[in-house]
């Protein structure tokens, strides 16, 4: 392999290793990398994080305790521990270092930045020939691998179209970036009245700002035309407003289309201009949406053929959850169609991608964000402020499309949203997804209780008690969402001394097993369920109660159409409508051979957990009937969203 990249660099460290067993003190997190991890599983190695002895050594002893003759193990550790002696006698120990592999940059600076950019600094890197300091090593960075021309930004137009550009492709400028940026712009005079830090540091905040200053230019338009009588083009306000720009205006499109921004509603369309409709809310809908099922399908296509990473699906379950909300709204049954092609062709490469590379996420970390929904406790504690009250939503069943959904009602109930995705554990079940939230660790380690729900309230209580917050200030509770709201029946509401708050809201997930129109049903149930505004007086109760907010779900959702019931009596373990678990292998095996099924590979599963799951778009139901249903690895099922909550 020719040595082109940080990770070749990473790699030499192993390959000539002859112990079987690699201690690694890595506080560079470079390991951390799904790329990185194949190619030690190519080279042979099978790779284990190292957070504590506890887990560590049920995890070991489940999986290599047998076989550790045979196997090439790292182990590795993101902090300053000690491994166990046991470990340490028989294994050679190595450190990986950031200042090893970037010898010219600051390593300090480096350590600031985000790890997903480590590609992009190994390439700018062989080209610098500066200082190593930190200034000069951020100044590089900044213009070479960022390329933000910060130097000639003077003016509104050209700080929003860098903005535009940087938020839309979801680029996540590090927070040392982000300062230095600041820094300059707030010495600009032109910039003097914009709130630069937060449009700057925060996308939601960023479209925010942008839709009020959107819906005062057509406002303003509207009224010069009309009440004014005059020519809006010639107005002093219209020449000044950055939102006019053409190159401003062409970015501003695809936000407008994708509905990242919401468009201005109850405005007459023919009084303005034809650039000025991409940002209207027209009466007849159907237009705008063929025109955007065309532009998000050809995007989706491309990002399809680039598909690697776990971050590259999220891209993809945003788009496409996007047009099917859209499409389920409208009605519209050939858009409706267009759009299950296209999941369809999605959830085939998906698919794929999950049997293959799903085993990687489980040794990525849950910081700086989470990953899987079993990071999601870890990270909560890791933003968590002294004293800060924390409350976890998870509204069961939840899926990207429903999300959409609730945070459109939500938006208009003045909430705003810091999103990010994460994927659910498969079988995408309540006992093996919900549990792993609540207890923040992988299903391998709950095996006893995979098949219940009851022991939710313990790990979660168990997790924050093992981090400091004494028994009596958590608070667990479920069932909630189908009565009428009384934010006397809330725990986190009604015990003042409650510091962390853990939430289900399980009415999603009665209207999946319900919904007898399918989708349709699920639409119309969910949107006469909010606007019970159960969830928005319970946000904004908790909010006024000082609680930091986050919703998440356990798993998705799917339609399914029954390939017939599966007879198989006391052999299966377990069965559900999308998926079949085996305590014997040899039983899976057999079912495999006879069924149109999907064997998985039970990763991070407990012993004797053998996993069978349908095809996509397939159920273990009669045939010919279809339903909504969970528990297999299509793209609706597995990625859910981890949002945090705040007022506008």
């Amino acid at each position: 392999m020719p040595m082109n990249n940080w990770r070749d660099e990473v790699l030499k460290k192993f390959q000539n290793q002859s112990n079987k067993i690699i201690l690694v003190h890595d506080t560079d997190f470079l390991l951390d990398d799904e790329s990185l991890l194949n190619d030690l599983k190519e080279h042979g190695f099978a790779v284990e994080r190292f957070d504590d002895s506890i887990s560590f050594r049920y995890i070991y002893e489940q999986k290599y305790r047998l076989q550790e003759e045979y196997c090439k193990l790292i182990i590795y550790t993101n902090q300053q521990l000690i491994f166990p002696y046991e470990f340490l006698r028989k294994s050679v120990s190595l450190s990986v270092n950031i200042r090893n592999i970037f010898p010219r940059f600051s390593a300090q600076i480096l350590r600031s930045m985000n790890h997903a950019d480590l590609d992009a600094l190994f390439t700018v890197h062989a080209q610098y020939q500066g200082s190593s300091s930190d200034i000069g090593t951020l100044e590089y960075i900044i213009k070479y691998m960022y390329k933000i021309p910060y130097e000639i930004i003077d003016n509104e137009v050209e700080l929003y179209k860098l903005l535009l550009s940087l938020h839309y492709r979801g680029v996540e400028l590090p927070i040392i970036v982000q300062k230095f940026l600041i820094k300059k712009f707030k010495q600009i005079l032109a910039l003097e009245n914009l709130p630069i830090e937060k449009l700057i540091s925060s996308s939601n905040f960023f479209y925010n700002f942008l839709e009020k200053q959107w819906a005062s230019l057509v406002d303003g338009y509207i009224e010069v035309k009309c009440k004014k009588n005059e020519i809006p083009e010639e107005s002093d306000y219209y020449k000044s407003n950055p939102l006019t720009h053409p190159d401003v205006r062409r970015l501003m499109s695809n936000l407008f289309t994708e509905g990242i921004l919401s468009k201005v509603q109850g405005i007459l369309s023919e009084q303005i201009p034809d650039w000025m409709k991409m940002g209207i809310e027209k009466i007849n809908m159907s237009e705008d949406l063929h025109k955007k099922i065309l532009n998000t399908s050809k995007e989706i296509t491309i990002m399809l053929d680039d598909a690697k990473w776990y971050k590259d699906w999220i891209k993809i379950i945003d788009l496409i959850s996007e047009l099917k909300c859209t499409t389920l709204e409208v009605n519209e049954i050939q858009y409706s169609k267009d759009v299950d092609y296209l999941m369809t062709k999605v959830n085939k490469r998906f698919e794929e991608w999950m049997l293959n590379q799903f085993h990687t996420l489980v040794s990525l970390p849950p910081f700086p964000k989470p990953k899987m929904v079993h990071h999601i406790p870890h990270t909560i504690y890791a933003r968590k402020k002294e004293n800060e009250k924390v409350a976890l939503l998870v509204l069961d069943g939840m899926g990207f499309i429903q999300w959409k959904q609730i945070k459109k009602y939500l938006k208009e109930n003045n909430f705003s949203f810091e999103e990010n995705s994460v994927f659910s554990w498969v079988p995408t079940i309540t006992s093996v997804s919900r549990q792993a939230i609540f207890s923040g660790n992988i299903p391998m380690t709950f095996g006893r209780t995979i098949k219940t729900t009851a022991s939710e309230e313990k790990y979660w209580k168990a997790f924050w008690e093992s981090r400091g917050i004494l028994k009596q200030y958590i608070s667990y509770q479920k069932g909630l969402g189908k009565e009428t709201y009384n934010p006397d029946n809330i725990y986190a509401l009604k015990r003042d001394y409650v510091k962390v708050s853990g939430v289900v809201i399980d009415v999603i997930d009665q209207f999946i097993h319900h919904a007898v129109l399918g989708e349709k049903s699920l639409v119309s149930n969910l949107n006469i369920w909010l606007q019970t505004q159960y969830l928005v007086r319970l946000l904004n109760d908790l909010m006024d109660e000082q609680y930091t907010i986050y919703i998440t779900s356990d798993h998705g959702n799917t339609k399914a159409r029954g390939i017939g019931r599966v007879s198989e009596g006391v052999l299966v373990d377990q069965k559900g409508e999308r998926v079949r678990v085996y305590a014997d292998k040899t039983f899976l095996k057999d079912s495999a051979s006879k069924i149109d099924s999907i064997p998985w590979n039970s990763v991070g599963l407990p012993e004797n957990y053998y996993v069978l799951l349908s095809q996509y778009g397939q159920a273990f139901i009669p045939k010919g009937f279809e339903n909504l249903t969970h528990g297999g690895i299509s793209i609706e099922e597995v990625i859910v969203p981890f949002i945090k909550v705040q007022r506008k």
